[in-house]
């Protein structure tokens, strides 16, 4: 039912609204249960019913009318199309956002209250295997170069992996290349011999991902390492970004020459300010030597793999 009613929630929107018959379908208890935790918030009984797909009546909705002891969705020009309801049909429900994403991190053993990390996109908590797990809305705003960021801001140096409703081959790749797992909520979903929903987290084992320890944002002008954001000036985030350019090239090196050209400035005093920009923004003198490595006699590069680095639009 929890899957269901995400996906209600998914196509929707936030005003999505479920009927008392379509909830018939799930087991009593487990309807009075999200009932009680407010997830399902039982709103005004419906007055009208819809109209038959079949005919064109001129009416938005049929009326509904009490005949005898039957409930009935009257047709006004057919008696015989008149829909006999049941007394639950009548109910209305909406569904509250947060606490129906509280219930599905219940569900698989997280406790801990789930966190906005965007729009659509929430942190539902970390397993004991370090794996930061997000719930998605919709995996479009995943495309979105901040909700990247903004993903990795709040799991930090964590592996990802990402739940949505519905995850295409082109989006997974895209986002395995980012170092982002993705997995659709029916792949993580088991029913238990009741009939309830639980979502099997230790199915998302650790998967060999490598996940960018640099990522820079072209349009932002933002630069996270190992989580922690850098803090940097217009010039240095210019330097540091045709390094990471430069490090998905066949040469990784970047030529003393060039980034003479490209700055205006000597390579080796940049450079330097470079380095000391890292350490101002909380990076050892070791680390910000690591990350910008001298190549004697030719120029510089990152020292990290290129798979390491991430560079967005």
């Amino acid at each position: 039912m929890l899957t269901w009613l995400w996906k209600r929630l998914s196509n929707g929107g936030a005003e999505a609204s479920v009927s008392g018959r379509a909830l018939r379908r799930f087991p009593e208890r487990e309807v009075e249960g999200l009932l009680r935790a407010r997830v399902l918030i039982e709103q005004r009984k419906a007055d009208s019913w819809s109209v038959c797909t079949h005919r064109d009546c001129g009416l938005d909705a049929r009326p509904i009318r009490n005949v005898g002891e039957q409930l009935l969705a009257c047709c006004p020009r057919d008696v015989a199309a008149d829909e006999m309801l049941e007394p639950d049909d009548l109910r209305r429900f909406g569904i509250d956002v947060d606490k129906l994403i509280s219930a599905i991190a219940a569900s698989g053993g997280l406790q801990a209250a789930a966190t906005v990390v965007a729009d659509g996109l929430w942190l539902l908590g970390r397993l004991p295997t370090g794996i930061c797990v997000f719930l998605c809305r919709d995996t479009n705003v995943l495309m979105a170069p901040a909700t990247i960021l903004a993903t990795r801001m709040a799991a930090g140096s964590a592996p990802i992996t990402i739940i949505t409703i519905e995850l295409d081959p082109a989006t997974e790749l895209q986002l395995r290349a980012a170092g982002i797992e993705a997995r659709s909520l029916t792949e993580c979903v088991l029913v238990d011999d009741h009939g309830t929903e639980h979502l099997a987290l230790d199915r998302l084992s650790l998967i060999a991902v490598t996940a960018p320890r640099l990522v820079l944002s072209r349009s932002r002008q933002s630069a996270m390492f190992d989580g922690r954001r850098l803090d940097l000036t217009p010039q240095m985030f210019a330097l540091i970004r045709l390094f990471a350019e430069q490090a998905g090239q066949r040469d990784p090196v970047l030529r003393k020459e060039a980034i003479d050209a490209q700055t205006g400035r000597p390579a080796n005093e940049i450079v330097r300010d470079l380095r000391k920009a890292l350490v101002g923004c909380g990076l050892s003198r070791a680390a910000a030597d690591a990350l910008i490595v001298t190549v004697r006699g030719y120029g510089y590069r990152l020292g990290i793999a290129p798979a390491e680095v991430a560079v967005e639009d």
